[in-house]
């Protein structure tokens, strides 16, 4: 029994990856020679491409997810799908699978790469081409507490200073509660101070997730530019919405005093919003029971049962 991908939520855009037909029996999901920009000079496959707005019409009219082994892959009608750099799309978790299979069988006519996250995201830790290791991504994470949102505080302005104030500081109070750390906002213009103890704590709790985890994780961190407020919603302390928003109070506050451009601030926060929940999505189906089976048996004996979306229990091909 498996999910229907039309009936998981569809998050949001983004995608570093352009589909290119290769034969009759493969799909390769990206262009492994195309570099867009990089959401890091050091980790740069993960953010959207610079060909990320382009489409072409779609070619195919099934997709199926099928299970190979203990893992699990996507088929576009009778073709396999392949990561840029030439290896079986395979993931081990049966609901990340459906989620990716959502992401090709939501494109209608055209194909719109910049609404596929989550395959952007398989793609990146299949083919790993900066070679990084568990460690890399750890340390990256951790310079963005040192640069936090929530942590780095501006003065001069009462009223500004006040809703930093009221919206921040219950998050920063939860987030060392939740990790027995000590972290205080700063306005120094050199940041933060983020203490030895600190540091270590969060890196042995890092420690604690696997290699596709962290890299969701990562790109969590990356879409809100705060740790402190991913941990949050992958804790479900906080939801989507509520994270994006307060990772925007300085763009709410100044749109209160100046007004909006029409259009442009909801399309940012849209953005941000649909690659924030596509990683969160991402970090829970990492994290998760790998199939469905599973869940459900966890179900039935009285545990928890996580389902990525609101969903019914039918097949896992579906045909425009």
């Amino acid at each position: 029994m498996s999910l229907s991908a039309d009936k998981l939520i569809r998050f949001g855009t983004g995608s570093s990856n352009l589909l290119k037909l290769l034969n009759k029996n493969e799909i390769r999901a990206g262009n492994g020679i195309l570099v867009g920009r990089g959401f890091h000079l050091s980790f740069g496959d993960f953010a959207q491409s610079s060909l990320g707005s382009q489409t072409r019409k779609r070619f195919y009219k099934k997709v199926s997810t099928v299970q190979s082994n203990k893992d699990f892959e996507i088929v576009l009608d009778n073709k396999k799908l392949k990561t840029p750099a030439g290896s079986i799309f395979r993931v081990s978790s049966e609901p990340l699978a459906l989620a990716v299979a959502n992401e090709w069988d939501a494109q209608e006519e055209k194909i719109l790469v910049s609404s596929m996250h989550i395959t952007s995201l398989v793609n990146t830790i299949l083919d790993n081409p900066n070679k990084l290791l568990k460690q890399d991504i750890i340390s990256h994470i951790l310079t963005y507490l040192e640069n936090d949102t929530l942590l780095c505080r501006e003065e001069g302005n009462l009223e500004w200073s006040s809703e930093q104030t009221k919206k921040w500081d219950p998050l920063v109070e939860w987030f060392n509660k939740r990790y027995g750390v000590t972290v205080e906002p700063s306005s120094a213009i050199t940041g933060p101070n983020l203490p030895i103890h600190a540091r270590q704590a969060l890196q042995k709790y890092l420690h604690s997730h696997d290699f596709w985890t962290l890299n969701g994780l990562v790109f969590a961190v990356e879409s809100v530019k705060s740790l402190i407020l991913a941990l949050a919603c992958v804790d479900r302390h906080l939801s989507v919405e509520e994270g994006v928003r307060l990772a925007a109070l300085e763009t709410e506050f100044q749109t209160r005093q100046w007004g909006r451009v029409e259009w442009a601030h909801d399309m940012d926060n849209f953005n941000i919003q649909a690659r924030f929940a596509a990683s969160i999505l991402f970090v829970h189906l990492t994290s998760s029971s790998s199939s469905i089976e599973v869940q459900l048996h966890k179900a039935r004996s009285g545990a928890a049962l996580y389902i990525p979306a609101r969903s019914i229990l039918n097949s896992t091909t579906y045909t425009k």
